[in-house]
């Protein structure tokens, strides 16, 4: 079942993202682990791939349109935070001055954990999602909801320190789980929403 494959690969490619930051100062964010000359940045880039790859196999797993789009699109954009890795340091506003790429590596991650999020509120408040999928949302709220606000709120009011670098990795691991959850329970017998409620 394709749910199954996007747990495990989704699992693969967060144990590999925890490998990858593990020994780098909680300071710094987990994108550092990423740029050329860093001690795991294939094992970053790889990890990524894994988890883009995790998210696009979710998406397909019948549910919603609008959180399949939401799932998918987050697939895409993970990607792009694999393929383009941020200068050293990782700068980005308002309190660093980063380059382009930069901005196209955060926008990418942002935007994946993001639409994720939104995928979490969309299957929590739309009847149309079913048992499951409202169920898995809730969980997904009361898991990733905090840390990512946190995390969006040391990025933006407090900058790089170690509030916003371990907020930052909370928030990862709590998207990562939900993917992982979501993926590993979907019920078997899961079938396709009834016509109009898609």
């Amino acid at each position: 079942m394709i749910s199954r494959w996007a747990a495990v690969v989704g699992a693969l490619g967060t144990a590999g993202l925890a490998v990858a930051v593990a020994g780098a100062p909680l300071s710094t964010y987990v994108s550092e682990s990423g740029v050329p000359g860093a001690p795991h940045a294939g094992l970053y880039a790889a990890s990524m791939v894994l988890l883009a790859v995790s998210l696009a196999l979710l998406a397909t797993v019948p549910t919603l349109r609008l959180v399949a789009a939401c799932v998918g699109l987050a697939a895409a954009l993970a990607g792009v935070t694999a393929g383009v890795h941020c200068s050293p340091g990782c700068p980005l506003p308002p309190y660093e001055t980063p380059a382009a790429r930069d901005l196209v590596h955060a926008t990418g991650a942002v935007g994946a954990l993001g639409l994720c999020a939104l995928a979490m509120l969309l299957c929590a408040t739309l009847p149309a999602a079913g048992r499951f999928w409202r169920r898995a949302g809730r969980i997904g709220i009361l898991v990733a909801y905090p840390p990512l606000i946190l995390s969006a709120a040391g990025i933006l009011l407090v900058g790089r320190s170690l509030f916003t670098g371990v907020a930052e990795r909370l928030a990862l691991a709590a998207v990562c789980a939900w993917v992982i959850f979501s993926s590993a329970a979907v019920p078997r017998t899961s079938a396709p929403p009834a016509p109009g409620s898609r």
